[in-house]
């Protein structure tokens, strides 16, 4: 099904819903610019699409539209907890005091899911900008796959601080991921590994896995991890990644495995690549909050 974007056009007080395609019109918007009579309009929309969609993990996927935010306010804390997502949706930008910038990528992604099943209701985010940058290993071998990596072993606890820090320790919600632990040629084993920040894998980007050598391979870089946001679905521009140092768009690295020498990445006007594991690479981390 297509997904609906609900546009706000700068400043001027015009929204518009985009429409899936079996709907007789393609937009349907509004302008209350020159309409004083009607204040409210804004959350008159909100309110109507609520209505039409319900509330849940459902409504806010399907309502992708890029928000602009500073804060995250304890009425929307409380609307990712309880599962009603009325106060949040995926497209949301948020830039926090520190400057990093992220994305709300999807709702309850990981509900019902690992080893210890998810009960938390949680909003999956992803950062905006590459402000890190790593290497798999530091010669170019897969061995241990990524549940053996240098970044998971290393970069990403160095630097989990840094997420406390934007949302809050007692915000960042623990997953466990089935990640790929062994390679014999292609992918050829998995664990669970519990973490607080992960790397994207091909599927949560692209939706499709990566080409690779074995052809049962995939089923373990898939894991848990087998569908695709609803952020990169609805938006696609935002799989580009820039670098926060300078704007310049960003390679940066999947935790795909996909042969004894090259892990998977995103090169940096959005295509998929196979580098060797010893590139030094963008991080770009994702992780769950509730």
């Amino acid at each position: 099904m297509n997904f609906l974007g609900f546009i706000k056009n700068g400043n001027k007080g015009t929204y518009g819903l985009n429409m899936p395609a079996f709907y007789p019109a393609s937009r349907v918007s509004y302008d209350n610019t020159n309409h004083p009579e009607l204040p409210n309009m804004e959350q008159g929309a909100t309110d109507a699409l609520a209505s039409f969609f319900g509330t849940g993990s459902g409504r806010a996927n399907r309502m992708a539209y890029r928000e602009e935010i500073t804060s995250i306010t304890q009425d929307m804390w409380d609307s990712i907890s309880n599962g009603d997502f009325l106060k949040v949706h995926v497209g949301m930008h948020y830039t926090a005091p520190s400057g990093r910038k992220y994305w709300f990528a999807d709702a309850d992604y990981f509900f019902g899911t690992g080893d210890t099943e998810q009960t938390s209701h949680h909003m999956v985010v992803v950062e905006d900008e590459i402000s890190h940058t790593a290497q798999q290993q530091t010669t170019d071998t897969t061995t241990g796959g990524a549940a053996g990596s240098l970044i998971y072993s290393t970069t990403l606890p160095s630097i989990q601080s840094e997420l406390e820090t934007d949302f809050g320790a007692s915000h960042i919600k623990t997953q466990s991921i089935m990640m790929c632990n062994a390679v014999s040629g292609s992918p050829s084993g998995w664990t669970w590994v519990s973490k607080a920040a992960h790397l994207l894998n091909a599927r949560m980007v692209y939706g499709n896995p990566l080409c690779y050598s074995g052809n049962t391979g995939e089923m373990f870089n898939g894991g848990n991890r087998s569908r695709q946001l609803s952020l990169f679905r609805a938006m696609p521009e935002t799989i580009i990644a820039r670098n926060a140092s300078d704007q310049t768009r960003a390679n940066w690295w999947l935790d795909d495995v996909e042969s004894s020498l090259n892990f998977g990445g995103v090169l940096n006007y959005g295509r998929p690549s196979t580098p060797g594991a010893s590139g030094v690479w963008g991080i770009r981390r994702s992780f769950l909050i509730g």
